[in-house]
C-alpha cells in the first residue's frame, strides 16, 4: 500500500470584486488569490474498494458532501481506476473562514492521487476535474499568486510572485458563501469596477502604507457582524499596512511590514479570544509539499 502526506495550504484574497450573475447561477468575479503558509494536513492511502474520509474535526462532514470525497470520486471515475482510497484530514484551518481550506484539501487530493496512481495527468487535466468540485479548487492545483476571474476557471499567474507577512484572524463563527453572495448582489456595479490585476503588488507599496485592497463583501459583512469591524480596527491600530476580509469571510487579515508590530498585534488579538495566526506567502514552486511515509509512519497521529 502506498501512502502520501500533503500540506494543503490556505489562501487569502488580495482584493475581490463580485460582478454580474451568470446563467449557471454563479457570479463572475475578479480576484487575486495568494496561497499562505497556514495549512491542513492530508494523509492519503490506496486501499481496496471504498472511499473513506476520516478527520480530527467532528464538525467536518466525512460523507459524499466532503470535497475530498468528491475529488477522489471524480478522479477515479474519469481515469477508470478501480481503487479504494482512505484520506485522513488533520484540520488545522477553521471551517467557513474564507481561507479556502476545503478547496485546497480537494486540490491536494487530486495532486496526491495523480502521483500515487502514476496517472501523469497534466495540470490542465486536473484543473478540469477541479472546477466541478468548487470555484476555488482549480487555483490550488498550482497556488502561488494569480489573477482569477470568471467563476474561478480563468487563472493568470502573477510574476514575480510577491511576498507578504500576514496576521490572520478568525472571529469564531463561519459565514455561508451562498448566503453572502445573496446579500451582496445588489451592491456591485459591474460597469464601475476596476480590475484588481491593476493593483500594485510591489512590497514598497505596503511599506508606504498605501496598499488598497478592495473586497466587495467587506461592507456588507461588517454591517452584519460587528465583530469583524472590531478586528479590523484592532489590526489597523496595531500597525497593519493593509487590512481586508478574505473571500466572503469570516477571516480578516492584516499585512505587516514590521515583525515586532505583528507579534504585538497577535498578542492583543489573542487576548480577546480570537483564533490568530501569523503567516507568509507561499510560492507556486513550493506546491505541492508532500512526503511519502514509511510503513512504520503510516499510523495517523
Amino acid at each position: 500500500m502506498k501512502s502520501i502526506r500533503i500540506k494543503a495550504f490556505a489562501k487569502v484574497n488580495l482584493g475581490l470584486r463580485v460582478l454580474e450573475k451568470r446563467k449557471d447561477g454563479y457570479h463572475n468575479i475578479e480576484t487575486v488569490l495568494q496561497t499562505i503558509s497556514l495549512f491542513d494536513q492530508l494523509d492519503i492511502s490506496l486501499g481496496n474498494q471504498s472511499i473513506v474520509i476520516t478527520t480530527d474535526n467532528p464538525e467536518l462532514a466525512v460523507d459524499e458532501t466532503n470535497l475530498c470525497y468528491k475529488a477522489t470520486k471524480i478522479l477515479l471515475e474519469r481515469t477508470g481506476q478501480k481503487r479504494g482510497v482512505t484520506i485522513h484530514i488533520k484540520k488545522n484551518l477553521p471551517i467557513g473562514a474564507g481561507l479556502g481550506g476545503g478547496s485546497s484539501d480537494a486540490a491536494s487530493v487530486l495532486t496526491g492521487l495523480n502521483l500515487l496512481l502514476s496517472l501523469h495527468l497534466s495540470k490542465e487535466e486536473m484543473r478540469s476535474m477541479a472546477l466541478p468540485i468548487g470555484s476555488d479548487v482549480p487555483f490550488f492545483i498550482d497556488g502561488g499568486t494569480a489573477f482569477v476571474s470568471g467563476r474561478g476557471e480563468r487563472i493568470e499567474p502573477i510574476i514575480p510572485e510577491p511576498f507578504y507577512n500576514y496576521l490572520v484572524v478568525f472571529p469564531g463563527f463561519s459565514i455561508d458563501t451562498k448566503w453572502a453572495y445573496e446579500k451582496i448582489k445588489f451592491l456591485t456595479k459591474s460597469k464601475n469596477y476596476i480590475k484588481v490585476l491593476n493593483y500594485n503588488f510591489d512590497v514598497g507599496v505596503v511599506k508606504n502604507g498605501k496598499m488598497l485592497i478592495k473586497n466587495d463583501f467587506e461592507e456588507v459583512m461588517i454591517e452584519e457582524y460587528s465583530e469583524l469591524k472590531i478586528i479590523r480596527r484592532l489590526l489597523i491600530l496595531n500597525g497593519a499596512a493593509s487590512v481586508s476580509l478574505s473571500g466572503s469571510g469570516s477571516s480578516v487579515y492584516g499585512i505587516f511590514d514590521n515583525k515586532k508590530k505583528m507579534d504585538n498585534a497577535l498578542t492583543k488579538l489573542a487576548e480577546k479570544g480570537y483564533w490568530v495566526k501569523e503567516a507568509f506567502s507561499i510560492k507556486s514552486s513550493e506546491i505541492p509539499q508532500f512526503s511519502f511515509k514509511s510503513k512504520e509512519e503510516r499510523e495517523w497521529k
